[in-house]
């Protein structure tokens, strides 16, 4: 009795057109994933400031003046009595690990600015680097 086993495997043609085919999977699913990640990263940011707005607004209510910097809603100022943590030193960094831009006074007469950068760190920008400012939106 002869028990003859033949071996199959993958030839090369066969590999290439596996390897074309996930080419073409990944290029036409890539950008549609990484623009959803992108609009989360905006949306996150949109979330931060809104919650920054709320803190400062808790802040000025505690201690009858506006915070000099984020950094006073993490990290106790040494002019502050009674002071207490209003948010983790963590969310004052937008999505993109820039720090969030704050002023006060804000522009045209507001009390406070907050702002991201967006997501190529700099002033301006369109599209995904778009500034996102507080002032802007009504949801905010």
């Amino acid at each position: 009795m002869n028990l003859t086993r033949k071996r199959r495997a993958f030839t090369l043609v066969e590999m290439m057109a596996v390897v074309v085919i996930i080419g073409i999977l990944a290029a036409v699913i890539a950008p549609k994933f990484f623009g959803q990640v992108t609009s989360a990263q905006r949306r996150a940011a949109e979330a931060d400031i809104k919650t920054l707005k709320q803190q400062i607004t808790l802040f000025r209510f505690d201690h009858n003046r506006f915070p000099e910097g984020l950094e006073d809603l993490a990290k106790e100022p040494d002019n502050v009595k009674n002071w207490k943590p209003y948010i983790e030193r963590k969310a004052l960094r937008d999505p993109w690990g820039n720090p969030y831009e704050y002023r006060t006074p804000g522009d045209e007469s507001r009390e406070f600015d907050i702002w991201s950068l967006g997501a190529d760190g700099k002033e301006g920008g369109e599209g995904d680097d778009a500034d996102i400012k507080s002032w802007e939106d009504e949801d905010f």
